[in-house]
């Protein structure tokens, strides 16, 4: 009796288990979400940056606050809205040379130099130009591999 309710209490233990689904892996490095995530689920602040070239942007709600190494002490400073369109957070905002969108999407990122890895991908869309990079929440450590 006592082997049986050993054996029912594994059963309800492993029940409760489930092996995560693989990421499927992008060849830019970058994993796909694998579930839609509410707007509240990402953090209020935000860093964003890329490399080659340079850039990053600290976006607080809907303030953007977008540097290079030539602006560090001056940094640009943009106001948007922040809202959720297809499970990524979208801050945008400006006209003409002045527009701006950055989007971050859920899934493991790398920049590409430091080995790091990030917990979510950015574009930052600055007029006619486009930044690539990967963004993650400044209170959390990023850890080395």
């Amino acid at each position: 009796m006592k082997k049986m309710y050993i054996g029912l209490a594994l059963a309800i233990a492993l029940a409760g288990c489930k092996q995560p689904a693989p990421e499927a892996t992008t060849s830019s490095g970058v994993d796909e979400p694998t579930a839609v995530v509410p707007a509240e689920d990402f953090p209020a602040t935000l860093q964003a940056s890329g490399t080659e070239p340079f850039w990053g942007v600290r976006v607080e709600g809907g303030t953007l606050s977008y540097t290079t190494p030539e602006t560090m002490d001056t940094p640009r400073m943009f106001e948007g809205t922040r809202e959720l369109q297809e499970g990524a957070l979208i801050v945008q905002g400006g006209e003409g040379d002045a527009a701006f969108k950055l989007t971050i999407k859920r899934g493991e990122c790398s920049d590409g130099m430091s080995d790091l890895r990030h917990p979510f991908s950015a574009e930052f869309v600055l007029g006619k130009d486009t930044f690539k990079g990967c963004a993650r929440d400044p209170a959390v450590p990023v850890e080395a591999p």
